[in-house]
């Protein structure tokens, strides 16, 4: 066994659970891939926990160790949640059947809005009344209070939730009310809004509370279950989790408000990837992150992700802060389908890890892994490092009635398969980068996930870029991103009413209140895995009768020395550029006020790589063997290597295929791969490449 000490990093997606181990003192990374136990999640840690052993590891020498998860995300999208009743303010009642009264395609009258997580009988009426300076227009009546608990509990329900009106300015008739319905049923779960999140836009801030609340009691039995699990390996530290917004939080703090987790798995991976593309220098990406479900798309720009409190799961509103993640259903799992005028579709429908893909041997549906197998890209002697055994004839056999649908051969339809994958990958991405208005000449695709190397040259070449980045351990990024992950805390609140243009000390005083929240939502979490501690300003803002703002990042000096001119002006200028147009004279209105703090986690040294000899080989690595892959409609011979082969400097020259234990990388003729000093491997066009002079430091 091992003397060495350990940060662990465990990410449970839909397919594989995987798990990255860190040494500290030598910088050894250990990636492993296991199946996802669906009915009980963590016996598949247990289960790579059991495989570290195996590589002797002692699992009692992991000191640190982050958990993403998709256990929230998951239940909202099953729709497998508590079963829960909605109190809100009398006359309000169809506040989750109005929602915004959008329909979800504007152009589509049949499109309907999304079902709500309450049936509208479980929404119940309490006489009470503030106005939108959090002033009592209609005291907190007891009687109709008591009845709405007593409904409530006929109805059989789980849990409670409060959202009143105004609350988020005032959140006293919220927590009378919450201390009653504990008074009379105790064994009740309550949530209430203003403690989740306190801020205005009712329907939004109710639905922040009712996932909390939908979500809290699988949240909470995984949390149990895995403590359990760690107990039985003797693992002594209890997991930090990961957040939406990419930080991290106590396991205490994620059991309380489990809605801050939701896309706890994906805004890991993104951390992640910003992590190696720091080491790579480069700062500007397009992040690609295919699983067995789904490939999830993100842009990073100047090394930071982008945030939204817009995102949507399953047409609800999350207003709680998270990385801009796009998802589409073209996953590993995705099946591959004909619709009912012949044309072939991928996805969204996946067979996840049970059954999985038709070479699994359980099930008989065609997914973009049964392609990638029948095409040449994976080999069957070391898929997931030999964990996972596939048969290549079974998945020939699947595809052969949906092959003679389209008029073509097993191989002609598996190419066909991978190519509709790339192509509903590829206009995603155009539409991305057409909203945000970025250049993507200046990005490179960064692929990951067990997915993401396999198809990420044949993306590159429809996108046009130049480079992608492919890092050492594609398939566990989002575990090592957990671990390169820092603790971060967002106090926010709405100031629609607070009048700094008048009142500039009042944005101070705001201001100080929230920091001094934050700080003591962070002081709250372990110490020993804390280094510096950054605070971020940030406001949200629009001229008056907009209806939505812009993010203003503010300079502490503006929010200190109460500068609310010198934040109109930059207002101004982000107005200019986001929109093209400004309007000097016009009054600015302050909507929400936020303070971030962010203290920094110690980041992972890793080793870095032997420099090639390339005195001896020319910087060109020598294939283990051959054999043909097919791409967008032809075959040709490819070169095989192993990742663990390349050392710093080398290169290959496409067609190619790298295998690894998590991944496999497909290199297209007319295209380089090389390897970096930190094991990154860079995928270049070859034509880019003529004329360089010396060799490439990646």
């Amino acid at each position: 066994m091992s003397a060495s000490s350990y940060r662990l990093g465990i990410d449970i997606g839909g397919t594989f659970t995987d798990l990255f181990l860190l040494n500290e003192q030598t910088g050894e990374m250990i990636s492993v891939k296991t199946p996802t136990v669906p009915s009980r999640l963590p016996d598949g840690i247990v289960n790579g926990i059991g495989i570290l052993e195996q590589r002797g590891i002692d699992p009692t020498s992991i000191h640190y160790f982050v958990h993403g998860m998709t256990t929230g995300l998951n239940t909202v999208l099953q729709r497998s949640g508590a079963k829960l009743a909605l109190f809100v303010t009398e006359g309000f009642r169809d506040l989750l059947e109005l929602q915004r009264l959008r329909l979800p395609i504007p152009y589509d009258f049949g499109s309907r809005m999304p079902r709500p997580l309450i049936d509208r009988r479980r929404v119940l009426p309490v006489r009470e009344r503030l106005n939108a300076a959090g002033e009592v227009v209609v005291p907190l009546d007891d009687a109709s209070l008591d009845a709405a608990i007593e409904e409530a509990a006929r109805l059989g329900v789980e849990g409670i939730v409060v959202c009143f009106l105004h609350s988020y300015r005032n959140p006293e008739h919220e927590r009378r009310a919450a201390e009653r319905i504990r008074e009379k049923l105790p064994h009740i779960d309550v949530t209430v809004s203003s403690d989740i999140l306190p801020q205005f836009r009712e329907y939004e801030r109710a639905m922040a509370a009712i996932l909390n609340a939908y979500i809290k009691p699988k949240v909470k039995h995984h949390f149990e279950l895995l403590q359990l699990a760690l107990q039985r390996k003797e693992i002594g530290v209890l997991p930090h989790i990961t957040q939406s917004n990419g930080g991290i939080m106590s396991l205490k703090a994620a059991a309380a408000k489990p809605v801050y987790t939701l896309m706890s798995g994906p805004a890991a991976g993104i951390q992640g990837a910003i992590h190696i593309a720091r080491l790579a220098g480069q700062p500007n990406l397009i992040a690609l992150d295919v699983g067995g479900t789904s490939a999830d798309i993100a842009v990073i720009q100047d090394g930071q992700a982008q945030l939204t409190n817009q995102q949507q799961l399953d047409g609800l509103p999350i207003v709680i802060p998270t990385q801009q993640i796009f998802s589409i259903g073209a996953g590993g799992g995705s099946v591959a389908w004909l619709d009912s005028g012949g044309l072939l579709k991928i996805g969204p429908q996946s067979v996840g890890s049970d059954p999985g893909p038709a070479c699994y041997g359980k099930g008989d549906q065609v997914t973009l892994t049964d392609a990638y197998l029948i095409c040449g890209y994976l080999n069957p002697g070391t898929f997931a490092d030999g964990a996972v055994a596939i048969d290549p004839q079974r998945a020939r056999e699947c595809i052969r009635p949906l092959a003679e649908a389209l008029g073509t051969d097993e191989l002609g339809a598996a190419d066909r398969i991978i190519r509709v994958a790339a192509a509903n990958m590829y206009a995603e991405m155009t539409s991305i980068m057409e909203q945000i208005g970025i250049d993507v000449r200046i990005f490179s695709l960064f692929a990951y996930g067990g997915g993401g190397p396999v198809i990420a040259n044949l993306l590159a070449e429809e996108l046009n870029v130049e480079s992608v980045l492919i890092p050492p351990s594609p398939g566990t990024l989002c575990a090592l991103g957990s671990l390169v992950a820092d603790f971060v805390h967002e106090e926010a609140r709405t100031v629609l009413h607070d009048r700094w243009n008048e009142h500039p000390e009042r944005m101070r005083e705001r201001f100080a209140e929230l920091r001094r929240l934050a700080e003591q939502c962070v002081t709250e979490q372990p110490r020993e895995h804390m280094e510096a501690v950054e605070l971020m300003y940030e406001v949200e803002a629009r001229y008056q009768h907009q209806s939505f703002e812009l993010a203003l990042p503010l300079q502490r000096e503006w929010v200190e020395e109460a500068r609310v001119d010198a934040i109109q002006r930059a207002f101004h200028e982000l107005h200019r550029q986001r929109y093209g147009h400004a309007d000097q004279q016009a009054p600015v209105e302050w909507v929400q006020a936020k303070v971030r703090v962010i203290a920094r986690t110690p980041k992972p040294r890793f080793a870095e790589l032997p420099a090639a000899d390339i005195s001896a080989n020319a910087g060109r690595l020598k294939p283990r063997s051959r054999r043909d892959v097919t791409y967008n409609g032809r075959t040709v011979t490819a070169d095989i290597y192993h990742r663990n082969d390349l050392r710093y400097g080398d290169r290959i020259e496409g067609p190619a295929v790298i295998e690894q234990s998590d991944t496999t990388t497909l290199v297209l003729d007319g295209w380089r791969a090389e390897a970096d000093r930190y094991g990154n491997v860079w995928l270049r066009r070859r034509e880019a490449l003529e004329g360089e002079d010396g060799r490439s430091d990646a």
